[in-house]
């Protein structure tokens, strides 16, 4: 499901910083190899739960991790209001409209009052993708409600790695998310478009190349 890097983008760090204090348990779906879930507990995280789909890649964790196995968002569930932060980087864009429709109302449920999302994806502004640029541009104005959904990728790939790229995937810009984390009960703190600095420079179009998301979950009096 693509590479693993050691380098945080803006919205992981900005889950270490709130896991630090958080309080509670924090999850990071499709934790790779732990990047974030090592930062978030050298930060100061009582409770680190690192999820992933592939058991190979939470066996190098050590046993001060929480290991939680299986697909988001179909193969992992936690009780309701039990989490007090939730952090997917790379991930989102994995996932069709539906699946990530899904997926947000699972976070939304598994956040505590207060606790928050964090969220880092692939844009369709990113070299690699060739002229999709310009066809996700001509779905925005056609009213496109999931324009980033590119079901065939070497359609638009020529990239020396597209061997190694999935089939089909889901690019997302701050619109589409705020308008879905919105949609699962989640109140918007920031959607931005930014340069990731762990992308290869190759990928680098024009700084909008990862889209991130901050979302909190409101106390259910307020809702």
């Amino acid at each position: 499901m693509g590479w693993s890097k050691r380098r945080l983008g803006e919205a992981s760090e900005l889950f270490v910083a709130f896991a630090a204090s958080a309080g509670g348990p924090v999850l990071d779906v499709g934790a790779g190899y732990g990047a974030a879930c090592l930062a978030a507990l050298q930060a100061g995280a009582t409770r680190v739960i690192a999820n992933d789909l592939d058991e190979r890649h939470l066996e190098t964790l050590d046993a001060r991790f929480e290991k939680k196995i299986g697909r988001f968002p179909r193969e992992i569930e936690f009780e309701d209001g039990s989490l007090a932060a939730i952090h997917a980087a790379n991930v989102l864009h994995f996932l069709t409209p539906r699946q990530l429709t899904g997926g947000l109302r699972k976070i939304e449920r598994w956040l505590r009052p207060g606790g928050k999302l964090f969220v880092q994806a692939a844009s369709p502004y990113q070299s690699v993708w060739g002229a999709f640029p310009e066809e996700y541009l001509r779905r925005v104005e056609a009213g496109s409600a999931f324009p980033g959904v590119m079901e065939k990728v070497s359609d638009y790939v020529t990239h020396r790695m597209r061997g190694e790229m999935p089939r089909s995937i889901h690019l997302l810009d701050d619109v589409i998310l705020r308008r879905e984390a919105e949609a699962a009960g989640l109140v918007v703190e920031r959607a931005w478009l930014y340069r990731w600095c762990g992308l290869p420079r190759e990928l680098h179009l024009d700084g909008r190349e990862t889209v991130g998301l901050i979302a909190r979950k409101i106390h259910s009096e307020a809702r």
